[in-house]
């Protein structure tokens, strides 16, 4: 019986070597693909974990100056360690204007970037909470960042430590770089790089003061469902006045008081017992006529049962209370 001759054993050895090389090659390839995916995936990860603590940072700090009692628009000072306790004030000022986001004070937990590293916060000195402050929609922040002027505060997310940095600490230049961690009010975002990797997100003067200046306008119309019969605001002034029940008219010069047949003028504040209003309603008062406000607001009397209040490009429509009194 013949049998058929084997093909060279070198020829198929060859073909062997040259499938696993190609298998070698292709597995290099797809492991470094792999890689490289994996790297960009933990990059894009990080900083979507930087930028929600920082939009969450923002909103906390926004949110604490609407509703402050004593002072609406000021800021708490930068925590000086990571405890995110908000300092004793020296003398007037904050111990320091660039330092830990005062997580603690605020409440929000532990606010952490993308890689692991509490945030840090910068405050411009005008919106420091203090007596001294005179804070307003006015008030120029002296802070800036990328150029742009007038801005409130900052929060940083300081990524990992580069190579001169040692951390933990509280050094300033071992979390934050070039001219963000230089002691002046100009700060910026720039690419990552060997020498720097900060990603600040900043509040502009305007942003902080849309929310506060409704709380303004809040607090002069008059509270819409107390626990009690309000004793100052607009729709307390509707709803005491003897009938016919009507708004005030507007405040022609300046005294506090309105005058019949101006529709449009000051805030008439001695009518509306802003200035007067007996305890505990006099705290609204007391800050609103401190800090200023209500030189900034422009008063329109729309008919016996509407009126406007306007700050800046801030409106705010007034009607009466659906009872009497609101409630």
């Amino acid at each position: 019986m013949r049998t058929r001759p084997r093909p060279p054993a070198p020829r198929r050895e060859a073909g062997a070597a040259l499938l696993l090389a190609l298998l070698a090659l292709l597995g290099g390839g797809l492991s470094l693909l792999l890689g490289r995916l994996t790297a960009g995936d933990a990059r894009q990860a990080a900083e979507r974990g930087s930028q929600a603590a920082l939009a969450r940072a923002k909103a906390a700090l926004i949110g604490r100056a609407a509703v402050d009692d004593n002072r609406p628009g000021a800021l708490p000072c930068p925590a000086e360690d990571a405890s995110g306790e908000v300092p004793l004030l020296r003398g007037n000022h904050c111990p320091t204007y660039l330092g830990r986001f005062p997580w603690k004070t605020l409440r929000t937990g532990e606010l952490r970037d993308g890689h692991g590293e509490l945030l840090w916060y910068a405050l411009a000195p005008a919106l420091r909470d203090d007596d001294s402050a005179r804070i307003n929609s006015r008030t120029t922040p002296e802070l800036r960042a990328d150029d742009q002027p007038d801005i409130a505060a900052i929060v940083f997310a300081p990524g990992p430590p580069l190579a001169a940095q040692r951390r933990p600490g509280n050094a300033v230049a071992d979390y934050l770089e070039g001219g963000n961690a230089d002691g002046d009010a100009a700060y910026t975002n720039g690419p990552a790089s060997a020498a720097f990797n900060d990603r600040l997100l900043p509040i502009s003067r305007d942003e902080l003061f849309r929310i506060v200046g409704k709380r303004v306008l809040a607090e002069i119309r008059g509270p819409a469902t107390p626990t009690a019969p309000p004793t100052y605001g607009l729709r307390h002034y509707y709803h005491a006045s003897a009938a016919p029940q009507a708004f005030p008219w507007a405040d022609a010069d300046g005294d506090g008081h309105g005058d019949t047949g101006r529709v449009s003028g000051r805030l008439p504040q001695r009518d509306i017992h802003l200035l007067s209003a007996p305890p505990p309603a006099r705290q609204p008062a007391d800050w609103l006529e401190k800090n200023r406000w209500l030189e900034l607001i422009v008063y329109e009397r729309l008919g016996p049962a509407a009126a406007r209040l306007s700050l800046g490009d801030l409106h705010a429509d007034v009607v009466p209370c659906p009872g009497v009194p609101c409630r």
